[in-house]
């Protein structure tokens, strides 16, 4: 018998260790409590931003919107996973916020079966969407690079520079949509890019880099995110 350590509530998880797992071990970082309060995207939702929408739509006001007042969205797609419910605002309080960041580790098989059933097959460089310098300062990590290393693919982190801003969360929706674009590239992108960022709110943070990207000449754009709130 083999103990581990649930990371998001920390009891102890307890496994029979068999010939079969001797041989392909099955690690558990999340227990059976806690993931059944992880609550993934019901369908209908947007084919764009994966927002729950409208059976009759294939996207959703928030996308439309965006197409009204900007144009093209130079986001090809946003791939999420989990709805923001009040226990994964929880455990991103605790990640982000408090430096637990092996609670990351929770998220490792949903995020890697995402991948593999939308972009396995397709090339993508990933690019995890960076702090501002003091934001890192003060958190010590960046959440976006903690997620995109348990994909183990080869992660861009040099490509792009965040300036220091207001905090989006401080921020009203149109303050978000509307704010100066705060990126810039550092190095030349590749042709097909994944940004992979924690949480999906209004889009503004992923576009404003998809767009930076699209005028560098980056043809394909795309997200994987945790959340969809």
């Amino acid at each position: 018998m083999k103990t581990m350590i649930c990371y998001l509530c920390l009891k102890s998880i307890k496994e029979e260790t068999v010939w079969a797992n001797f041989l392909s071990p099955q690690f558990r970082y999340t227990c059976d409590d806690c993931l059944n309060q992880l609550e993934e995207i019901p369908p209908p939702f947007c084919k764009h931003c994966k927002k729950q929408a409208s059976p009759n739509h294939q996207k959703c006001d928030d996308c439309k919107r965006w197409a009204n007042h900007f144009g093209e969205d130079p986001l090809d797609q946003n791939i999420s996973i989990f709805t923001y419910n009040e226990f994964m605002k929880e455990m991103m309080a605790r990640f982000k916020y408090r430096g637990d960041y092996e609670a990351v580790y929770s998220f490792r098989e949903p995020l890697n079966k995402a991948y593999t059933t939308h972009f396995a097959k397709k090339h993508y460089t990933l690019v995890p969407i960076p702090l501002s310098d003091d934001r890192y300062e003060t958190r010590k990590f960046n959440q976006a690079e903690a997620l995109a290393s348990l994909l183990k693919k080869p992660i861009h982190t040099q490509l792009l520079k965040r300036e220091d801003t207001t905090k989006q969360a401080k921020r009203t929706r149109t303050e978000r949509v509307l704010s100066k674009n705060p990126f810039h590239l550092t190095n030349h992108p590749p042709e097909k890019i994944l940004l992979i960022d924690d949480i999906y709110t209004t889009g503004t943070t992923l576009r404003q880099v998809a767009s930076l990207l699209k005028n560098a000449g980056v043809k394909n754009v795309k997200a994987l995110t945790l959340i969809r709130s």
